[in-house]
């Protein structure tokens, strides 16, 4: 059966039950964990963290209670996160880390605190902000405790912190800030289909392993109407424009709900369940997902003006090579292409 068809209705279930309770799932995400993946650790507290400021970005498995708790023993150890943020939002897809790298640019931020809950431990990950929309590069250190007990955690960082540091962060938040408005495009967002990309080559980033960029190839040449190029993901997108190409192909893969606020659809209209339109054999059928599944869903973005072109119907699914059938499908239909 091809990569490209319709998952098991036992992965289905599989993938609800986890989507229930998301605490029996490992610390960190695909994304988390090819960020942090490249910080070098070192054995030694950072020696500016009481006078910089940091980030925290946690994951969606801590309650209020503990992000309070962390914030009262930071504000009491001099560290300055000006701000907590849900990871889920921060690493959704290119434009999303983009958005968070500006803004973090934008107020000096030095440290970003990974905070990271499993059924076992805790653990609180410090590492130097690269500066660019990678979040963290080769040169990022950093600097990590672990505990079972996140109140014995906070005492360590704050213990070691207070006899190795001079305090210099005094104004501090007694409580996280965490609503923090965000602008992810810098365009419109129209739920129709790109008309440059019929007459124009849509760069399209190549994927994190070569299994996956020859399955991508494989599709698009296949059912891809339009001209296109796998490009290099770091490459800037004003460098592509210069190279000829008006569209881009963009992906979130996060919760549903989160990545339907993200892609700016009506929120009245994101409900326990999503409805996602698919296809079979050319006719368009409709199944649901939960909306706090994790999903893949594509959308095209005018490098020239940033504006995003979602398609015509909400069509995310569970995997990445099922959303894009979904996306280049529905492109094809709306084209009246057979």
């Amino acid at each position: 059966m091809s990569v490209f068809s319709r998952c098991s209705s036992a992965m289905k279930l599989a993938i609800q039950f986890i989507a229930l309770f998301p605490f029996c799932l490992s610390a960190q995400s695909a994304e988390e964990q090819q960020v942090t993946q490249r910080i070098t650790w070192t054995n030694t507290i950072p020696s500016d963290l009481l006078s910089v400021r940091s980030v925290v970005l946690f994951q969606n498995s801590f309650t209020k209670a503990e992000l309070d708790q962390t914030q009262k023993y930071f504000q009491q150890t001099g560290i300055d996160a000006v701000c907590y943020l849900n990871i889920a939002y921060v690493l959704a897809g290119a434009d999303t880390q983009k958005a968070f790298a500006n803004y973090f640019s934008v107020r000096n931020i030095k440290y970003l605190i990974f905070v990271q809950k499993t059924e076992k431990e805790f653990t609180y990950a410090f590492a130097t902000y690269a500066g660019n929309k990678n979040l963290i590069d080769k040169t990022s250190t950093g600097w990590k405790q672990s505990n079972s007990s996140l109140e014995e955690l906070l005492r360590t960082v704050y213990r070691l912190s207070v006899s190795n540091l001079k305090k210099q962060n005094f104004l501090i938040n007694d409580l996280p800030e965490m609503d923090i408005p965000m602008a992810y495009f810098t365009g419109r967002i129209n739920q129709n289909f790109s008309v440059e990309a019929k007459s124009f080559k849509t760069a399209v980033p190549k994927m994190a392993s070569e299994k996956d960029n020859a399955e991508l190839e494989a599709f698009l040449k296949q059912y891809y109407p339009f001209k296109f190029e796998l490009v290099d993901p770091q490459t800037e997108e004003a460098d592509l424009g210069a190279k000829g190409f008006r569209t881009i192909l963009r992906m979130v893969h996060t919760r549903g709900k989160i990545a339907r606020e993200i892609l700016g659809y009506d929120p009245t209209q994101t409900g326990r369940s999503l409805a996602t339109t698919y296809f079979v054999d050319g006719v368009p059928q409709i199944k649901t997902i939960l909306s706090e599944e994790p999903i893949y869903k594509f959308y095209m973005k005018s490098i020239e003006y940033g504006n995003i072109f979602l398609g015509n119907k909400w069509d995310a699914d569970l995997t990445w090579q099922d959303a894009l059938r979904n996306y280049i499908l529905a492109y094809r239909a709306d084209a009246k292409i057979n």
